[in-house]
């Protein structure tokens, strides 16, 4: 094998290995060009496993080339170091957004021969021609960065981007190892964003955009159908989705048209000042699928965003997601970050109110969490940190999983930030669990949660946060999404022929050690204990009825048993104990 592309993290929690499309589309392009080429993405142990497991076989590459980005970086250095030190006749490079970090120092430490920056389809085959052909020089490549023979760190010229991505392979997403764990197609119709974000690697680095024609990008859709009907969420991985208001129609009017052969649904990230100056795409994109929609909201304060160069106000945030909203967009996810520009207490508590507000404009549909602020290299924050009122934990970088503050301001340290990002995570949750608690989020957008997530995988940290830690009602909804159970009042005439049926199990919720029955601390009255103990989702209403009175009126004194049977079941019923089940 002449290349081996790797991308391999460490497992921290909530981190999920995704496909990679940039090494994907090397690697196409590598065997187009009769290179030998392979690649492996994976945790960092079945990582190194893997490569120790090839090195060993007749198939060994020559090259093993790293993916390294902000998360990883720590680890590509472990890594490299130890390939190195067991198979010192590797070459190895490395490519990807870290790159653009890299000093002669990590260089020297991994034994990287050369690192690619920026986009690398042009750049990759020039290092394999010089070295697998022994053609030409490193110094004549553009776009990459190597040690010279005493180690001091060598800049080649920027190479400029490929302008027509139509003439790049798209990526094949079966070359991935665990491509058949995915019903999920990521797909990037363009390259690039012009917004320029103080803080964004992408918008400091590559401002110019290039996008997929959309005959292009619909070919390649339906061939990942056609090759895998179970795909069933397509996520759009672009920067800036909505960049131009008529491609998006056009993309749209094509997605419709794919959706009446292919059940799935899609989601795509947008800029806000997109939205607000083309307010009929909100329902364009709705109307076409998407069920998920992210912002890069950031703060809260007009003073933090001017700062990141955000082109938005806070009041533009909120007008925009309320739209989005009234256009039956069901999901609208939006991150804030802790720690940036000119970052008080006072604007960390503008960002906070900002995020109370949309909770209850959108309940159960805006989602959000914080986040400390990352120091991607080369961006005007972290070159001049100084300028934004900011410092940068550069001795903290490697041990971070993006679990701790890398940065401070004026007023707030390493201590402040950790304290402040905790307790407003804690106190988001605790609103959205209060939220759902006191009524305010239509069943409907519930439902559609569960609905969304059992059939496509669609993510929402209202589950996460809210739903599946009360266990009853967990059940009660996952059972009433299935549409096969169904509420007392959706039965119709031959409600008495219905399957009653307990969300939970009795054992395990049900507290019997007092005088009466209690679960979770509601008191059960022997109607309603009796009642339940024979919803078993086995027995009809009538049934239930009919064993309930043998048990607790054999004699038949009491004419007002049904009825107050009846309300005993809508009362539990009500608490989400019980559904029913056409027979």
């Amino acid at each position: 094998m002449d290349i081996l592309l790797v991308k391999s993290h460490r497992y921290v929690s909530g981190y999920i290995p995704g496909s990679n499309l940039g090494m994907n589309i090397l690697t196409q392009l590598l065997r187009q060009k009769g290179y030998q080429a392979e690649m492996f993405q994976g945790y960092a142990k079945e990582a190194l496993d893997y490569v120790v497991a090839l090195m060993e076989t007749a198939e060994k590459p020559k090259i093993i080339g790293f993916y390294c980005d902000f998360n990883n970086i720590h680890w590509i250095k472990t890594f490299a170091q130890e390939v190195k030190k067991r198979y010192p006749e590797v070459i190895l490079l490395a490519g990807g957004p870290q790159t653009a970090g890299m000093d002669a120092e990590f260089l020297r430490d991994t034994a990287i021969a050369a690192a690619c920056i920026g986009e690398g389809e042009e750049t990759i085959l020039e290092l394999m021609d010089y070295f697998i052909s022994r053609k030409g020089s490193l110094e004549a490549i553009q776009g990459i960065v190597f040690p010279d023979e005493t180690g001091a760190l060598v800049e080649n010229e920027p190479r400029k981007p490929p302008e027509e991505l139509d003439a790049i392979p798209w990526p094949d997403i079966t070359l991935t190892n665990d491509y058949k764990h995915f019903g999920l197609l990521p797909i990037l119709t363009g390259r690039g964003c012009p917004f320029g974000c103080t803080f964004c690697y992408e918008g400091a680095n590559a401002k110019r955009v290039r996008r997929h024609s959309v005959p292009s990008l619909m070919d390649e859709i339906r061939a990942n159908f056609k090759r895998n009907p179970a795909i069933n969420y397509i996520n759009f991985l672009d920067d800036t989705f909505t960049l131009d208001h008529k491609r998006v129609d056009q993309i749209c009017d094509e997605i419709s048209e794919i959706r009446t052969d292919y059940d799935f649904v899609w989601f795509a990230s947008a800029h806000i000042s997109t939205i607000d100056k083309h307010r009929e795409m909100a329902k364009h994109l709705a109307d076409a699928g998407l069920v998920k929609i992210f912002f890069g909201l950031e703060s809260g304060s007009d003073q933090v965003l001017k700062s990141y160069n955000k082109k938005i106000t806070r009041k533009m945030a909120v007008d925009v997601i309320n739209h989005c909203v009234e256009s039956g967009i069901h999901g609208i996810s939006g991150n804030i970050i802790l720690g940036g520009p000119h970052e008080t207490r006072e604007t960390i508590a503008e960002s906070e109110s900002l995020i109370m507000e949309l909770l209850y404009n959108a309940p159960g549909q805006f989602e959000t969490a914080y986040f400390s602020f990352l120091p991607y290299p080369k961006t005007p924050i972290t070159l001049h940190p100084e300028k934004f009122g900011m410092a940068i934990y550069e001795n903290l970088i490697d041990c971070c999983n993006e679990d701790i503050p890398l940065s401070r301001t004026e007023t707030l340290d390493f201590t402040d930030l950790t304290t402040i990002r905790l307790q407003a995570n804690k106190r988001l949750q605790n609103e959205m669990r209060k939220i759902y608690f006191d009524g305010k989020i239509p069943e409907a957008v519930i439902l559609d949660s569960y609905r969304l997530g059992r059939q496509y995988g669609v993510f929402t940290r209202w589950n996460d946060y809210v739903y599946k830690n009360i266990p009853i009602d967990d059940a009660y909804w996952k059972m009433r999404a299935s549409e096969e159970y169904l509420l007392h009042a959706q039965l119709g005439k031959n409600d008495e022929d219905a399957v009653v049926h307990r969300t939970f199990e009795l054992w395990l919720y049900t507290d019997i050690s007092g005088e009466k029955p209690q679960i979770f601390n509601q008191v059960l009255d022997e109607i309603d204990y009796t009642l339940l103990k024979l919803c078993n989702g086995k027995l009809s209403k009538k049934e239930v009825l009919r064993q309930g009175r043998m048990k607790l009126d054999p004699l038949g004194k009491n004419p007002d048993f049904y009825n107050q049977a009846q309300q005993a079941l809508n009362k539990m019923e009500g608490y989400k104990w019980i559904l029913y089940r056409k027979p």
